[in-house]
């Protein structure tokens, strides 16, 4: 008696037209991330190229800026515009300005947005919805349509020329409120419940348990104010006349003469004012994409 066995060849094929399948499909998959990946390479290369240009044109002597615009590196690069742009004019002064007023636009942000996106969030009180609503309301007001009155109401004050005028635009930040209060509805109400039992009012829960907590939403918070507080260049241009409390943007704003400019000493001097903002998003930048992502809202349990 004699058994033959004979290879089961359909399970091979089942398993081979299985591992076809699969493989489309895996690739079929691949194909929007892909996009998206050359999609994120040619806007960064966009975004990216115009500093490359200017940062290696600062490099170049003021003679050779159009003679060899299309040499992006410069054959023989040189400091001297920025050495020129420092000791002509006063950068550091205006520097300082900058940081004045940045400094106290971020702390005051920070401050009243906190409480107010704590207060919208946990608060129990009434008229509440309508607040958050007229918060959000405010998001579409250009800030373009208050600087007249404003201009006027500074005068009023005797505030003209001050760091205040300039920082006064800026505070109580309404994306800041609604972006904290988003990130306090994250976090769990028994967390607070526990805290009132262990004797706590409501200021010590905000100051030892919401903000240790809100690190991550607060470094997102500091860094966009800084950033848009760095940039600021049309209302100090309108409220201030005094050159020695130009902020930075708008004493750079000063090197373009109405019929020639040094463009050498003005892309030097556009490149010292990026560092700091470049600066502070590396510094924070893992916490800050944490609280980006943290920022979503929900409500708490």
């Amino acid at each position: 008696m004699t058994l033959t066995t004979e290879p089961d060849t359909e399970g091979l094929e089942i398993e081979a037209d299985t591992t076809v399948g699969g493989y489309e499909a895996t690739q079929r998959k691949r194909w929007p991330r892909y996009l998206a990946h050359a999609i994120l390479i040619i806007a960064v290369f966009v975004f990216v190229s115009p500093f490359v240009w200017a940062f290696f044109t600062s490099l170049k002597p003021e003679s050779e800026i159009f003679a060899t615009i299309y040499q992006i590196i410069p054959s023989e690069p040189t400091a001297e515009n920025y050495v020129q742009v420092w000791n002509e004019q006063p950068l550091d002064r205006w520097v300082m300005n900058s940081l004045i007023i940045s400094t106290g636009i971020v702390f005051f942000t920070v401050l009243l947005d906190t409480l107010a996106g704590y207060a919208l969030a946990k608060g129990r009180f009434r008229g509440r919805g309508i607040t958050l609503t007229l918060v959000i309301g405010t998001l579409v007001i250009p800030p373009q349509v208050v600087l007249v009155p404003l201009f006027l109401e500074m005068n009023w004050l005797g505030w003209g020329n001050t760091y205040w005028a300039i920082m006064i635009l800026f505070i109580a930040n309404p994306f800041g409120t609604f972006m904290m209060r988003q990130f306090f509805m994250t976090i769990p109400d028994s967390l607070l419940d526990a805290a009132r039992i262990d004797g706590c009012n409501t200021f010590e829960i905000y100051t030892r348990i919401m903000l240790p907590m809100a690190k991550p939403a607060l470094a997102s918070l500091t860094v966009f104010t800084f950033i848009f507080a760095w940039g600021a260049f049309l209302w100090p241009l309108i409220i201030v006349n005094d050159g020695a409390m130009f902020p930075l943007q708008v004493g750079i704003a000063l090197l373009t003469g109405p019929y020639t400019s040094n463009w050498g000493q003005l892309l030097a001097a556009a490149i010292m004012a990026a560092v700091p903002v470049l600066t502070a998003y590396l510094l924070a930048q893992q916490t800050f994409m944490e609280g980006i992502a943290l920022s979503g809202g929900g409500k708490g349990q």
